[in-house]
């Protein structure tokens, strides 16, 4: 009887001396520092985003193996064998008595085993009742007054720019959020406009050398609070951005999501040692978002202003460079400093932060603005994989895969753009161009029709309203679109599309009028376009033969649009010539 009460003992004095013990912590370490470099690995490298699951799949596979093995399997001078059975061990009832217990135990302590692994390294049940983890960050309010000030629109766009480091939530951009006025909405209201299914609400006061921020996490479907918290701190620089980590964190646990340490790292990370400079950049950014030309020169100067206080500010370089891009690409100013400045400025922010994916973006709009399609393609696909979030960077890989000639790929980072930032002109403006690119001509009208609601001063809007009705047929309407429209990167290109109207419904006097209105202007690409439409092909390719700086417009069109219009030419070889030289002008062979 005694014996028998011992096998348990004997068993566990059993697992020790065969090791099974070491090899069980050995094993669990290893995987363990094996996830940890491949959470690092992922957002710095090509790694796909599951890598770190499927290590996780076949670490909990194999780990009966290694127990199996530690258990049958001995080190020894001579080499890997069997181990050999205690010396206590000697009756053939007992080994029986023993095999016996041996499977029972090892079964029960795998058992327990995973159910710890489980519990350990793999998510909580909770969060799968979080099915949709998009969150809209409302503008901050001042108390006390009617309209946020610079420090607190620094305080919205900091949490902003911390939770999009977060690859596991949809973080609505700060275009939309600030479009809607959220005091003239319901919470659910508001979260069907912005497709969000959590708002985070906040309000600031400033007492003297102290700040308050009192934050709150709603669901908005349910229209209902599920976490609230209050922050006091002295007014200092690290205090602040000591609140925009613990919140963004807070909301970050309360999703049940997971931050990879570069992310958690970014989340943490003080963009700033100057609270002047934060300000700054913040009106920069508010200015930017306008996409007009007195805007974004009001941006270059806020920006500047802020690298003045802090010449390592990566953002604020990030916001210099786009800003002067933005300018020369939308042609309110074409002058060579322009671009030698945002060169200047997004190199800057790229030897400060290499890893920061509105660097990496920045520079994909430079390199765009330069015609250097693949170059642009690179360094915004780096940015998407960097932070997946960062809806201005998705929108212009949309736009430069139309351009390129993937219409496809483009579509679906435009779905993306669109989902992160649906509020944005250019956003659903480059969500149109890339319906009209991929024949979806319906869906292409409906979006026009949308950003003309959101924003009705954008005329690329009405231009692609145009376009749609153009392709589908509907001549008349394209005609009344298209009357009058004038957009500046586009050149006369909405008079091209009234003319090739005109032509489609057999009026060709009126088609030679537009061609005599704009043949002064030198847009040689549009006069061409028409020429080719009144079927005079040999004056079409002289004056095709004219154009200099095959822009974006001509390259849509000749990838995408007008099709029955350039197909009689593209028999000729001369046609050919033309799409060389239109390649080569965005730095690509074919």
């Amino acid at each position: 009887m005694t014996s028998r009460k011992s096998k348990p003992l004997q068993f566990l004095a059993e697992l020790k001396r065969r090791k099974v013990y070491r090899a069980s912590v050995t094993y669990i370490a290893v995987v363990f520092i094996a996830l940890q470099i491949v959470d690092l690995l992922i957002p710095t490298t090509n790694l796909p985003a599951w890598s770190d699951e499927l290590l996780l799949a076949i670490a909990i596979i194999g780990f009966p193996v290694a127990v199996i093995a530690a258990w049958a399997f001995e080190l020894s001078p001579e080499g890997v064998r069997l181990t050999q059975p205690s010396a206590t061990d000697s009756t053939a009832q007992g080994n029986a008595e023993w095999s016996i217990l041996n499977v029972a135990a090892a079964v029960g302590l795998f058992a327990a085993a995973a159910v710890v692994w489980w519990y350990l390294v793999t998510p909580g049940q909770e969060e799968t009742d979080i099915a949709n983890r998009t969150i809209a960050v409302l503008p901050f309010k001042t108390l006390g007054t009617e309209h946020a000030n610079a420090f607190t629109e620094g305080l919205h766009l900091g949490v902003l720019t911390r939770l999009s480091n977060a690859s596991g939530l949809d973080v609505i951009s700060r275009t939309s959020v600030m479009a809607i006025d959220s005091t003239d909405h319901t919470l659910p209201e508001i979260a069907e406009a912005l497709g969000a299914s959590w708002i985070l609400r906040a309000d600031v006061q400033e007492s003297g050398s102290n700040i308050q921020l009192n934050a709150r996490l709603l669901d908005a479907r349910a229209d209902r609070q599920i976490w609230a918290q209050t922050y006091q701190r002295t007014l200092n620089v690290d205090n602040v951005f000591d609140i925009q980590s613990e919140l963004s964190l807070a909301i970050i646990d309360a999703l049940h999501t997971r931050l990879t340490p570069l992310e958690k790292a970014r989340v943490d990370k003080s963009p700033t040692n100057n609270l002047e400079a934060y300000g700054l950049h913040a009106l920069g950014r508010r200015e930017l978002d306008k996409r007009d030309g007195l805007g974004m020169q009001a941006a270059v100067e806020y920006f500047e202003q802020a690298i003045l206080l802090d010449e390592d500010y990566t953002l604020a370089w990030v916001g210099l460079a786009d800003a002067l891009s933005l300018l020369y690409d939308y042609r309110y100013d074409r002058r060579e400093l322009l671009m030698s400045r945002a060169d200047e400025a997004v190199q800057r922010a790229l030897e400060l932060d290499p890893l920061s994916a509105a660097a990496h973006a920045s520079r994909g709009l430079f390199l765009y603005a330069r015609q250097n399609a693949e170059g642009a393609i690179r360094s915004l696909t780096r940015a998407a994989e960097l932070q997946p979030n960062y809806a201005d960077g998705l929108s212009w890989l949309a736009w430069i895969h139309q351009v390129n000639g993937d219409p496809a790929i483009g579509l679906g980072y435009a779905k993306r753009a669109v989902i992160v930032n649906p509020l944005s002109g250019e956003a659903i403006s480059n969500l149109t161009l890339s319906y009209l690119a991929n024949g979806s001509y319906e869906q292409a009208l409906a979006q026009s029709m949308h950003n003309q609601d959101v924003l009705p001063s954008w005329p690329t809007a009405k231009l692609y309203e145009a376009m749609a009705l153009y392709h589908q047929g509907r001549f008349a309407d394209a005609q009344i679109a298209f009357m009058g429209l004038s957009v500046g990167w586009v050149r006369d290109g909405a008079e091209s599309g009234l003319a090739l109207s005109y032509i489609a419904t057999g009026d060709l006097s009126a088609a030679r009028q537009v061609l005599a209105d704009i043949e002064d202007r030198e847009d040689y690409f549009s006069i061409g376009l028409i020429y080719a439409a009144l079927d005079e092909k040999e004056l079409a390719f002289e004056t095709f033969n004219k154009v200099e700086g095959w822009g974006p417009w001509t390259a849509l069109v000749m990838r995408h649009f007008f099709s029955e219009v350039l197909r009689p030419l593209a028999g000729d070889s001369r046609y050919q010539e033309l799409l060389d030289k239109m390649h080569r002008s965005w730095g690509l062979v074919r």
